[in-house]
């Protein structure tokens, strides 16, 4: 049963799946199993999956709300022209190939699990019976030979599909490989554009009668002969037979039909490092230069998306560790963009040779391959000749919009060096990046990448040091890009993260925003936006700034803590609770991701709720997570764990733990007194320990901790605000018979959150 319904975590509509009493409860879980493998799918061709579980015994699916009609619906008024039936075939193969790619067979491809969003624009739905493919058969070479995956039936006679576009080999319960799922499309195909099943039937068996004894009826004399003919290859019944892959099909097609094959979606590109093909490790830094500013060159194109740097590098370096193929191509499947660049350059001595090949995902195909000759002097223009020839292919533009002068070749350089450091996170990678930057500087005082990437290196440096003076820096540096090269965003991100950390939130909010107008793609620029917005105590415009921030990257670990901490702070608990989970989902999965210890947040917020007895073993998982890391917010998310350890012990009683842990984050606190945050952390667990021991002076002292700010940092966290501080003062002045100080500390608290 589905319903339209609202993510109220997320702020979006959602098509939400119920699954009907009485269904057979293992058969469930599995399908719920498999319906979490489709988070891996990202492609403008697939409804987004986006959660499954069980809610008081109501299990449901949810995905993507795509607006349109569904095929089947198309249907009713009569087969589809030609050009529009091969426009929807090729959205689906494109989508086929990278959710096969992902390894992820869909298994129930029919009209009603298509929704047509356009003319010659489709989005295929409905992956809730899709099968991850078994591990150890798996052969996934650029997605040309699709592992096999088994038993379609299950439990008494429960068929997994729908019979009339089921394989013969899905029928029969046999291995399957991406094969099947092309018999299905073909059979859609064949019914799209006759205007009638392949494979009728008045009844299930008739259907599955049909479907096992061979291939349908010719299509007729409106359907060309070469094309009639790839659509019955597909509906072999062999599977050795059919086309080897969504690739291939959709490259037959297009074989007999030129021109018409071609989906409507929007065009995505992943520019790839540039391999190194001499082998001279000191020139390594060219490749990821000249893929750093061809990229940033295509993005200024309109209508055209180019992929963030950072994500298609970590997508690179995930599939080399996981053992499978790096390549452009299988990069691009995973991405799930339609334009892959990469290529590899020579250099010997002053002279440079780059080859570049542009290579359509869905099929595999190299649209284009070029090769410039040059020299070092003149890398930009081979950079500029790369970027018109994407273009012209692309037939998007024949010019790139000006951007700011070429920088000096030893600025440039020395600024690729830096950012390959500053990305690999090695050991003393960021202090070297530093030098880099300041190197390039030398050469060109006002060269903006080097002046953007040494703002956001004082910017980070200040969450080790809390020292005023690197905010200053990273400002001035920031400012200085900005007036070196007006389009570049990341300028103004960092400058944005400085006024949020002065304590100016209006301001940063503002320079957010900016960023965020002139890239669109960077998930960044509105988490921080959220952030200034929920330390001003305004959770509810910081809402749709996480929002967005996770609509960009759904495994931004910090924009899920700030969605679930403003849902906190307007009081949507399940909704809190639910985000912060996927937070603590998100550390789980990436160890040496953005957060560390984030348990102990959800733990804090089941124990705001009521539910401290809950709360324990998260906060305990959090603070043993944290303390085996090195991150940069340790020392913050230490204090964070132990004072609410003391808070649950006060919750449930236990005067004597909650003692200890305030006195333990106490003198956590005491040898790190420039901790982010660590003010508000410091007055907190005084105030707790009051509570707990019944001591009038530790009352005092955190009171006047708060009110004097001295040694210790009082910038905002989670839990490290005024309105957090005021609250765990007013507790305690209230255990203390303090009722007048209490109501006048608890009116403060109030006055510092705006959740109108």
């Amino acid at each position: 049963e589905v319903f339209l319904a609202r993510d109220l975590a997320l702020g979006r509509p959602t098509a939400l799946k119920l699954l009907p009493e009485g269904f057979d409860p293992e058969l469930r879980q599995r399908l719920l199993r498999e319906a979490r493998t489709c988070a891996r799918l990202q492609h403008p061709a697939v409804a987004t999956f986006y959660d499954a579980g069980e809610a008081e015994g109501v299990a449901f699916i949810a995905m993507e709300y795509v607006e349109g009609r569904t095929l089947r619906e198309r249907l009713r008024a009569g087969p589809l022209a030609t050009a529009d039936a091969l426009g929807v075939a090729a959205c689906l193969l494109e989508a086929l190939a990278h959710a096969h790619a992902a390894g992820i067979l869909h298994r129930d491809i029919k009209p009603e699990n298509v929704m047509i969003t356009a003319q010659r624009q489709a989005k295929l739905l409905d992956f809730g019976l899709a099968k991850e493919l078994d591990e150890e058969q798996a052969t996934l070479v650029t997605g040309l030979s699709m592992a096999a995956t088994r038993t379609q039936m299950t439990g008494a006679g429960v068929l997994m599909g729908t019979p009339g576009y089921m394989s013969p080999e899905q029928l029969r319960g046999e291995a399957l490989d991406g094969r099947s799922d092309l018999f299905a499309l073909s059979a859609v195909l064949y019914e799209t554009l006759s205007g009638r099943p392949a494979f009728p039937g008045r009844t299930l068996a008739q259907r599955m009668a049909a479907a096992l004894g061979g291939p349908p009826p010719p299509l007729g004399a409106a359907v060309p002969g070469a094309l009639a003919r790839v659509i019955l290859r597909g509906l072999a019944t062999n599977p050795a037979e059919r086309p080897a892959s969504a690739a291939s099909y959709l490259a037959d097609l297009r074989a007999v039909e030129a021109g018409e094959a071609q989906p409507v979606l929007p065009d995505s590109l992943a520019v790839l490092d540039l391999d190194n093909l001499s082998g001279r490790e000191d020139d390594g830094w060219i490749g990821s230069a000249m893929a750093d500013s061809i990229a940033t060159d295509l993005a200024r194109v309109p209508g055209l998306r180019v992929m963030g740097r950072e994500k298609v590098g970590q997508t690179r370096a995930a599939l080399a560790a996981a053992g499978g193929a790096a390549d452009p191509l299988a990069v691009g499947q995973t991405l799930g963009c339609r334009w892959v660049l990469g290529g590899g350059y020579q250099r010997l001595g002053p002279a440079l040779r780059v080859t570049v090949r542009l290579t359509e995902v869905a099929t595999g195909q190299v649209a284009a391959a070029d090769k410039h000759d040059g020299t070092m002097d003149g890398i930009f223009a081979m950079q500029d000749r790369v970027s018109e020839g994407v273009l012209r292919h692309l037939q998007l533009q024949d010019s790139i919009p000006s951007g700011p002068a070429a920088p000096k070749l030893a600025a440039y350089e020395c600024t690729a060096r830096a950012r390959r450091l500053w990305f690999s996170h090695g050991k003393g990678g960021f202090q070297q990046a530093g030098v880099l930057f300041q190197q390039a500087l030398e050469q060109e005082p006002e060269h903006a990448p080097a002046l953007a990437g040494l703002s956001a290196l004082h910017a980070l440096r200040f969450t080790f040091t809390t020292d005023p003076a690197e905010l200053e820096a990273a400002s001035d540096y920031a400012r200085r890009a900005v007036a070196a090269d007006g389009k570049l965003s990341e300028p103004h991100i960092w400058l944005g993260y400085v006024r949020m950390r002065q304590g100016r939130m209006d301001e940063a909010v503002e320079a957010e925003g900016t960023a965020m107008a002139l890239d669109p793609r960077n998930h960044m620029a509105p988490y921080f936006a959220g952030c200034a917005h929920a330390f001003a105590g305004r959770p509810r415009p910081a809402l749709p700034m996480f929002q967005r921030c996770l609509e960009l990257e759904p495994l931004h670990g910090w924009g899920w803590l700030g969605l679930g901490w403003a849902h906190l702070q307007l009081g949507h608990e399940r909704e809190a609770l639910w985000s912060l989970g996927r937070a603590v989902e998100v550390e789980r999965g990436q160890p040496r991701g953005p957060t560390a210890g984030v348990s102990g947040y959800l733990g804090e917020a089941l124990r705001q709720l009521g539910r401290p007895a809950e709360a324990r073993p998260h906060v305990l998982r959090g603070l043993e997570a944290v303390e085996r890391t090195d991150h940069m917010y340790r020392d913050t998310f230490r204090a964070v764990c132990l004072c609410t350890l003391g808070r649950v012990a006060l919750d449930e009683g236990d005067a004597g733990a909650a003692a200890a842990a305030f006195g333990q984050a106490l003198a956590h606190l005491e040898g790190r007194p420039r901790a982010l945050g660590g003010g508000h952390l410091a007055v907190q667990a005084l105030a707790g320990r009051a509570r707990a021991r019944g001591d009038a002076g530790d009352l005092q002292a955190a009171l006047d901790l708060f009110e004097g700010r001295g040694r210790f940092n009082f910038n905002e966290q989670w839990t490290c605000t005024d309105d957090a501080t005021l609250d765990d003062l007013a507790a305690a002045a209230a255990a203390a018979g303090r009722q007048e100080q209490a109501a006048d500390l608890a009116v403060r608290a109030r006055s510092c959150v705006d959740t109108a």
